[in-house]
């Protein structure tokens, strides 16, 4: 299958999925830091706080990112104009959404990305063990939301209702509203901070009345 194609099954959205930079840089990642793991001892009450804080963390993260960075404004002052690389980018990929490479993470930036992210947990936490398990976890989420991406824009049909919608959110983003829906894991941020359905999305959502 050809890289520009769109994913209709999920072995042809794997093999797309790994053929790209990213996820490979990021499963090694998990992978390395799994791997590793057992050898720094049992996990314990502080494993399980690192895991439960980027579970609580990641999501309301997705949200701010997209958001306030993502679809930034550019900056103006005078005649001065400064847009962000990751809005140019982003745009990019709202004009093109069928093309996989522009739906994920540019290899430069996770390669760039990891080596920061690994020594900040190494520097963060109380102890090896516990710097791996913020490594796996965070990395682990970081591949998990670049699966769900790419998953959105795949000809694929959920099975489940929360992929059902998490795509139907995603898909109204793009070709909707790109002012709403900037949630992805768990799209209920997006009606915690009021950027989920509107009254008129949720009038034609609804059943029609017997």
């Amino acid at each position: 299958m050809s890289r520009n194609a769109v994913p209709k099954t999920l072995p042809e959205l794997a093999r797309s999925f790994f053929s790209f930079g990213s996820p490979r840089l990021l499963g090694a990642q998990v992978v390395c830091a799994a791997l590793v793991r057992p050898f720094l001892g049992p996990p314990g009450l502080v494993d399980l706080a690192v895991l439960g804080g980027v579970i609580a963390y990641w999501p309301v993260q997705e949200w701010l990112l997209h958001k306030w960075v993502l679809h930034a404004k550019p900056l103006r002052v005078g005649s001065f104009v400064h847009e962000l690389a990751a809005t140019k980018t982003h745009a990019y990929h709202h004009e093109h959404p069928l093309d996989a490479a522009a739906t994920l993470l540019p290899t430069r930036t996770v390669a760039m990305l990891i080596p920061i992210h690994v020594a900040l947990w190494a520097f963060a936490s109380p102890s090896a063990a516990v710097a791996c398990t913020g490594i796996l976890c965070f990395g682990a989420a970081a591949l998990g939301y670049e699966w769900i991406h790419l998953f959105t824009h795949s000809a694929y049909r959920p099975t489940t209702a929360w992929f059902r919608e998490v795509k139907r959110r995603h898909l109204a983003h793009h070709f909707r509203d790109s002012s709403r829906y900037f949630a992805f894991a768990v799209p209920a941020v997006d009606d915690w901070f009021g950027t989920g359905d509107s009254k008129s999305d949720e009038v034609a959502s609804a059943p029609p009345s017997r």
